[in-house]
């Protein structure tokens, strides 16, 4: 794919955008997160660019309550919400797919139905006990909407390639019916042809309504998918992308290493 045009490698989409879905104020956390304020649109994909250390996945796993801030405020569709753990963040409808996938995406041994209901087994409850019929219809419906390549549910997640693991684990948190989706390195490790369907994917998610936040380390992958990008550097925001079509990937290093805060690019 090296040398192709942008509009070969990723698929096109007329972005509509809806209401502000996720609004992020002041967030800090040691040096790692310095004052980051973002916000991101139902049916916008938010690209976060940047070098290795400048706090984009720490900022990330903030929002999701991974971790705790020291400052900051998060809103969900325009209300104030308090994350303080995972849970919080998945009853809020916010989730993240971790840059991590093998460590702390799946659980690698167990099947790949199982990883599926890790995150949703209060809604496949019948009494005191799982109701793995339902389970195993419920994840069905996502292995055909996702085009899940597994020969059988009961296969372990280590048994899959990356692309088929990437999917397994979106399709645990749709099933929570998630309206704000964190993708951290979306594509590692996976192969030419699964990153393209990934990309239709986020695309498909995004005309549905749901709001997207990218972090990559591929500007190719930044400046294809995204509606707008922001830069860090350091634990900062240096910068704003607005208008990406206009946009090189000299631009956005040149912002990814700047002292001082960039204007917004585009305006």
């Amino acid at each position: 794919m090296v040398g192709r045009p942008l509009e070969t490698e990723f698929p096109k989409r007329a972005a509509a955008l809806g209401p502000e879905r996720l609004r992020v104020e002041g967030l800090r956390r040691g040096k790692a997160v310095q004052n980051v304020s973002f916000s991101v649109r139902a049916g916008e994909v938010l690209g976060f660019a940047g070098l290795v250390g400048a706090g984009r996945t720490e900022t990330m796993r903030i929002v999701f309550g991974a971790d705790r801030p020291e400052e900051g405020r998060i809103f969900v569709d325009g209300t104030e919400v308090g994350i303080r753990s995972p849970r919080d963040a998945m009853r809020h409808r916010i989730c993240l797919l971790s840059e991590d996938r093998k460590g702390e995406g799946l659980v690698l041994k167990h099947s790949v139905r199982e990883n599926f209901g890790l995150p949703n087994l209060e809604r496949f409850l019948r009494g005191p006990f799982i109701d793995r019929h339902r389970e195993r219809q419920a994840f069905a419906g996502y292995v055909e909407m996702l085009k899940i390549k597994v020969s059988s549910q009961e296969r372990p997640a280590e048994d899959l390639s990356g692309g088929n693991q990437q999917k397994v684990v979106l399709a645990k948190w749709l099933a929570r019916h998630a309206d704000v989706i964190i993708m951290d390195e979306p594509t590692r490790g996976i192969d030419v042809g699964a990153k393209y369907e990934i990309y239709q994917l986020m695309n498909q998610l995004a005309a549905e309504g749901k709001a997207i936040v990218m972090v990559s380390s591929e500007l190719p992958e930044i400046l294809g998918m995204s509606d707008r990008v922001i830069v860090m550097h350091e634990g900062r925001i240096k910068g704003e992308i607005t208008d990406v079509a206009g946009t090189r990937q000299e631009d956005i290093l040149a912002m990814a290493i700047a002292d001082g805060t960039m204007a917004d690019h585009g305006q």
